[in-house]
């Protein structure tokens, strides 16, 4: 399932986002869903990639699987990738996918082979 989530504020003194969750064909557009406000520093800030991961999977994805699909619309998205800049992600819909976290990518500080 594709989802999309857009940052409303960006709170640098808090270290704090806010931000929106929906579908991507949800019934209603994204501006219609309630806002939550979310501590970066739970979040993984290193790329897009890996900010998008862990939002979704520690916060989104249970808003998101929460609402019933009725009549698809489309909601104007976009992706991200590369450098993070969260100030630059403020007002943007970012396109997600939902998905099963048990195939993710592991942290790891040294690999010997």
């Amino acid at each position: 399932m594709k989802s999309i989530f857009k940052i409303e504020e960006y709170l640098p003194d808090t270290n704090q986002i806010v931000v929106r969750f929906s579908r991507l064909h949800a019934p209603q557009p994204i501006e219609s869903y309630e806002t939550m406000a979310i501590d970066c520093n739970h979040l993984d800030l290193y790329d897009c990639d890996s900010f998008v991961s862990s939002l979704m999977m520690k916060y989104g994805d249970r808003y998101v699987k929460e609402y019933e699909e009725r009549e698809p619309i489309k909601n104007n998205s976009e992706t991200i990738s590369g450098k993070l800049d969260l100030q630059d992600l403020v007002g943007k819909i970012v396109e997600c996918d939902t998905m099963d976290y048990r195939r993710s990518s592991l942290k790891v500080r040294k690999v010997e082979l």
